[in-house]
């Protein structure tokens, strides 16, 4: 059975930098008009979980005014119509906001952060051997960011805990260390 939308009309209501958000009439194949739907486009987003030799994660902190408050987060950052693919957008991203950067950089998932009503994907890169090469370079509204390296042990209480809130972060954190090899699944269930 098709459960493909038809989209009969569509309307821009904004589109700026920031925002590309329009209005629908879809219908469904059971013949329901759906109207408006609203759908968000944004680009694509990579983030970053950079592990120093250490074994240290390289986090941020930063305020996102949408909450109010100030989160720690994992680097990342829009993909720019001047990134010529993926890995070139997480290596830029990374060194901005941390002034670090890794040898290599492995894309561990590509995952869309809310399918019901945006369009992007967010593209989760794994950097091993990280190390700070110079200082960052801020994006404006960034000016607030600081970059804190906290050590993998005890990582699942930082989730526990609220440390970590970010749900599209805790889910490439956990992807990218499973990738690693750093938590594995045993047979009882539980994580280790």
């Amino acid at each position: 059975m098709d459960s493909k939308w038809s989209v009969r009309q569509s309307q821009q209501v904004v589109k700026d930098r920031w925002i590309d958000l329009r209005a629908e009439t879809c219908e469904t194949p059971q013949g329901q008009e759906i109207d408006p739907y609203y759908v968000l486009s944004y680009p694509d987003w990579v983030n970053i979980v950079a592990i120093t030799e250490d074994q240290h994660l390289v986090l941020t902190r930063q305020y996102r005014h949408a909450a109010g408050r100030t989160f720690l987060e994992l680097p990342g950052g829009a993909v720019e119509d001047l990134d010529k693919d993926l890995e070139v957008a997480a290596r830029r991203e990374l060194l901005e906001e941390t002034g670090y950067t890794a040898p290599h950089f492995n894309l561990v998932a590509s995952r869309f952060p809310n399918p019901a009503l945006q369009t992007n994907r967010l593209h989760t890169f794994l950097a091993q051997g990280a190390v700070r090469t110079t200082s960052p370079n801020l994006d404006a509204g960034e000016e607030g960011l600081t970059v804190e390296l906290k050590s993998l042990v005890g990582y699942l209480e930082w989730i526990v805990t609220g440390l970590l809130e970010q749900a599209l972060h805790v889910s490439s954190l956990h992807t990218a260390l499973m990738t690693a090899g750093y938590l594995t699944i045993v047979p009882n269930g539980r994580s280790r």
